[in-house]
């Protein structure tokens, strides 16, 4: 019974590197995707706490040039449906963090910028995330600190279809996600 337990437990402890499958670790898209999983549920307790949730915060960011930007540009650097930013957006405008503007060209679309409320918010949610980056960055040579961003951003631009202006690559990945 002893050996059943310690079996059971060495399952659900949390991942040790070492138990990880050799196909799985050698793959970029495994270590990235865990790297992504890892990230986003330490951004979600930081934002929390900040009465944001993660894609209001990642809008926020995403407004933080004070750019004013439509709600269609918006899905597409957030990654997710312009249905999807519309209802986090409406959260946002709602409790005064985000600004709903007239376009100077066309009157049926909306632009979208940073309020100041919004911006101090953003200020407090920034510092803790940093904070979380730079765990992640502790103990890496400055040589690599400096690097991994950029090899990441390139490795991002290399395979960049879809939400960053291929259309054709994003039908096509929408249709193999509708299959059976």
């Amino acid at each position: 019974m002893k050996a059943l337990v310690r079996e059971t437990r060495a399952v659900t402890d949390p991942l040790d590197p070492q138990r990880l499958p050799r196909a799985a670790a050698a793959r970029v898209e495994y270590v990235v995707q865990r790297l992504a999983r890892a990230l986003t549920r330490s951004t979600e307790a930081v934002v929390a706490r900040h009465g944001v949730s993660v894609p209001g915060y990642r809008l926020l960011l995403l407004l933080s040039d004070q750019v004013p930007r439509s709600n269609a540009e918006l899905a597409r650097l957030a990654f997710v449906t312009a249905q999807a930013t519309h209802l986090v957006l409406s959260d946002l405008v709602g409790r005064g963090l985000v600004e709903r503007g007239d376009h100077p060209g066309n009157r049926r679309i909306r632009l979208l910028r940073l309020s100041p409320a919004g911006a101090d918010v953003l200020a407090a949610c920034l510092a803790d995330v940093v904070a979380v980056e730079e765990q992640l960055l502790a103990g890496l040579p400055a040589a690599e600190r400096e690097v991994l961003l950029p090899v990441l951003t390139h490795a991002a631009g290399v395979l960049s279809g879809g939400f960053f202006g291929d259309a054709d690559a994003e039908r096509a990945a929408a249709a193999l996600r509708r299959q059976p």
